[in-house]
C-alpha cells in the first residue's frame, strides 16, 4: 500500500516535473526570440538613422555645391585660372554629392558607416530626388562645366547677364533638391519612430508572455501546497468561531484529498448543530418581537377606541339623563313652564342618535379591519349606476353639513353619461363616504369636486377622484396614510377609514392614492376600478 502511494506520489510529480520542463523550455524560447527579434529592430533602427543621415547629408552637400557656385559667380572675376579652380571645386561637390544620392538608395558603406538599402516604400521619394538631382546636375554641366566660347571683354559684359539667370535657376533648382531631401528625412524620421514603437510594443508583449509562463509554473507549484494551506487556514477560522469555510476536495483520492473530506463534513455537521440553534433562538426572538408589537398595537388600538368610545357615550348617557330628569318634572309640575319644548326634545335626541350611530360605526369599522387582516371581506357584486349612487351620497351630505360648513359639493361625469359598473354597491358607498367624510373633516370653507372618468383605451376602468380645498395632507402623515390607526390626535377619529377604503378598493382589483394638489390648495383623493 505504501509502495503503491509512494509510485502515486513519484508519477504526480514526473507530471508536474515534465509540465514545468516544458514550460520553462517555451519560456526560453520565448526569450530567444523576443531576443532575436528586437535585436533585428534594434538594427533596423540603426540602419534607418544611418539613412536618415545621409539623407541629411543630402542638404550639407548641396550648400556646400551653392557655396562654390556662389563662389564661382561673385570672386572669379573674369580670372580665368581663378575660374578653373572653381569649377574644379564644383566637380568635386557635384560628385560627392552624387555618390551620397546612389548610396543612399543602393546602400553600402559611406565614411566607414554601414548603409542597407533604402526601404522599398522611399522609392517613389529617392526618385524625385534624384530627378532634382539630374536636372541640377544638367544646368550646372551645360551653363558652368563645359563653356565653350572665347573670354573677351564683348563676351564678359553678356556673360554677366547670364550668369545672373544661371544663379537664380541653379539657386531655386538646389532649394526644391533641399526640400525633397527634408521630406525624405522627415517620412524616415517618422518610420524610425514606428518602428522603434513596433519594438517597445513587442518588449511589452514578450514581457507578459514571459511573465505569464513564470505564472502558470509558480501556480502549479502553488497547487501542490493549495490544501495544505487551505486546512491551515480553515482551522485558524474555526478556532476563531468562523464556521462558513470550507476546502475545496481534489477528488483524486490521496490523503490530502481524504483529510479535507472528513475536515469539510466535521464542519457541516458542527454548522448544522449551531445553525439549528441559531434557528431557534430567531424564531424565539421573533416570536418576542411580534409579541411585542401586537401589545403595542393593542395599547394604541385600546387607547384610540378608548377616546372614540367615550366621545360618544358621555353626549348620549348626559342627555339621556337629562331627558329623563326632565319628564319627570313635567309630570310632577302642574303648569308647562318648567317642561322642555317638543323642538328641543327632539334636538337633542338627535344629538343622542348621531353619537349612537358614531358608535355602530366604530363597531362595523373594527368588525372590516378584523375581516381584512382574517381575508374574510367578501364582496357582494351587483350591477349599478355610478351618477346616481354618488348622486345620491352628496345629496345626503349636503343635508348633513349645510348649517355646519360653507361647503359646495358638486359632482362632474366625463361627458355626463351614466357608468354602470360591478361592484359591491355598499362597500363602494363606503369608500366614497369615508372619502367625503375625510375632505369635509380638512375643508372648512370652499368645494369638494367628485370627478369620474372612464379610463384605458378600451374604457375598462374608471377613475373617481375626491378633490377638496382644504388644509391639504401633513407631510409626516402622507407615508402612512393609508395604515392602520393612521391620524393624528388634534384631528381626531381612529384612522381606520382610509385603510378599511382602499382594501376594499384593492379586493375590487383597483388601486387608490392620495396627493395634495398642485395648487397648494388642498389634497385630491382618487382610486381606479374595473368596469366588470
Amino acid at each position: 500500500m505504501l509502495k503503491h502511494d509512494a509510485n502515486a506520489f513519484r508519477l504526480i510529480r514526473s507530471k508536474i516535473g515534465l509540465k514545468i520542463a516544458i514550460l520553462v523550455v517555451i519560456q526560453i524560447i520565448f526569450i530567444i526570440t523576443s531576443f532575436s527579434i528586437l535585436s533585428y529592430y534594434e538594427s533596423q533602427g540603426t540602419y534607418l538613422g544611418n539613412s536618415i543621415n545621409i539623407a541629411g547629408k543630402n542638404r550639407f552637400l548641396t550648400s556646400n555645391l551653392m557655396l562654390h557656385l556662389s563662389e564661382y559667380f561673385f570672386e572669379s572675376n573674369g580670372n580665368d585660372i581663378s575660374k578653373i579652380n572653381h569649377i574644379s571645386k564644383i566637380n568635386s561637390a557635384i560628385d560627392q554629392l552624387e555618390t551620397n544620392i546612389l548610396a543612399l538608395r543602393e546602400g553600402g558603406k559611406v565614411s566607414d558607416v554601414d548603409l542597407k538599402p533604402l526601404p522599398s516604400e522611399f522609392f517613389d521619394d529617392w526618385n524625385i530626388i534624384y530627378q532634382k538631382w539630374v536636372s541640377l546636375k544638367t544646368t550646372l554641366t551645360n551653363n558652368i562645366i563645359k563653356p565653350n566660347e572665347q573670354i573677351n571683354s564683348e563676351a564678359t559684359a553678356t556673360a554677366t547677364t547670364t550668369d545672373k539667370d544661371i544663379k537664380t535657376t541653379l539657386d531655386t533648382r538646389a532649394l526644391s533638391l533641399v526640400d525633397s531631401s527634408n521630406a525624405l528625412v522627415t517620412k524616415l524620421g517618422k518610420y524610425a519612430g514606428n518602428t522603434s514603437q513596433n519594438s517597445m510594443f513587442l518588449q511589452t508583449i514578450f514581457a507578459f508572455l514571459n511573465i505569464a509562463v513564470a505564472a502558470v509554473v509558480l501556480y502549479l507549484v502553488m497547487r501542490i501546497l493549495k490544501p495544505i494551506f487551505a486546512l491551515t487556514t480553515a482551522t485558524s477560522e474555526i478556532s476563531r468561531g468562523n464556521l462558513d469555510v470550507s476546502v475545496k476536495s481534489r477528488g483524486n483520492n490521496d490523503e490530502l484529498s481524504v483529510l479535507t473530506d472528513s475536515f469539510n463534513f466535521m464542519v457541516n455537521s458542527i454548522k448544522k448543530y449551531v445553525n439549528k440553534q441559531n434557528e431557534l433562538t430567531r424564531k424565539l426572538k421573533d416570536a418576542n418581537e411580534e409579541l411585542k408589537n401586537n401589545d403595542r398595537l393593542k395599547d394604541e388600538f385600546i387607547n384610540v377606541a378608548a377616546h372614540e368610545l367615550r366621545s360618544p357615550i358621555q353626549p348620549i348617557l348626559g342627555l339621556s339623563e337629562f331627558l329623563r330628569s326632565n319628564k319627570g318634572r313635567e309630570n310632577s309640575s302642574s303648569s308647562n313652564s318648567a317642561a322642555m319644548s317638543l323642538e328641543k326634545e327632539e334636538e337633542l335626541l338627535d344629538v343622542i342618535v348621531r353619537n349612537s350611530k358614531r358608535l355602530r360605526q366604530l363597531a362595523e369599522d373594527i368588525l372590516d379591519v378584523a375581516k381584512i387582516e382574517g381575508g374574510s371581506l367578501f364582496l357582494n357584486k351587483e350591477k349599478f349606476n355610478l351618477k346616481e349612487m354618488i348622486t345620491e351620497i352628496l345629496s345626503e351630505y349636503e343635508q348633513k353639513i349645510k348649517n355646519i360648513k360653507n361647503i359646495k359639493l358638486s359632482y362632474y361625469s366625463q361627458g355626463n353619461d351614466s357608468i354602470t359598473i360591478e361592484a359591491d354597491r355598499s362597500r363602494l358607498c363606503q369608500v366614497i363616504y369615508n372619502l367625503l367624510s375625510n375632505a369635509v373633516k380638512f375643508t372648512n370653507d370652499g368645494s369638494i369636486t367628485v370627478i369620474a372618468e372612464k379610463k384605458d383605451k378600451d374604457d375598462n376602468f374608471i377613475l373617481l377622484s375626491i378633490r377638496d380645498t382644504g388644509t391639504g395632507i401633513d407631510s409626516e402623515m402622507l407615508p402612512k396614510l393609508f395604515t392602520k390607526f393612521a391620524t393624528k390626535s388634534q384631528t381626531g377619529g381612529t384612522g381606520l377609514g382610509l385603510f378599511i377604503s382602499k382594501s376594499i378598493i384593492e379586493r375590487h382589483g383597483g388601486k387608490m392614492w392620495a396627493e395634495n394638489n398642485s395648487d397648494g390648495k388642498g389634497a385630491t383623493f382618487a382610486f381606479s376600478l374595473p368596469i366588470n
